[in-house]
């Protein structure tokens, strides 16, 4: 049961990544671009929306580029 969870766990890695490491990045070099409300939203609302995009295409093609 324990290694069934962790198969799972690990299969959605990118995604976890995307948005736990990825969206902050994003978010701070947005800010520091000086991009701090771009389009009505705040930088860690498209931080979140391009990490977790990034992400999901990483789990399901298998690359990150």
């Amino acid at each position: 049961m324990v290694a069934t969870f962790l198969k799972l766990l690990m299969s959605w890695m990118p995604v976890i990544f995307g948005v736990g490491f990825l969206a902050p990045v994003i978010s701070a070099m947005l800010v520091a671009g000086g991009f701090d409300a771009f389009l009505g939203r705040a930088p860690i609302e498209w931080g979140l929306a391009i990490g977790l995009t990034w992400g999901l295409v990483a789990k399901f093609t298998g690359r990150w580029i």
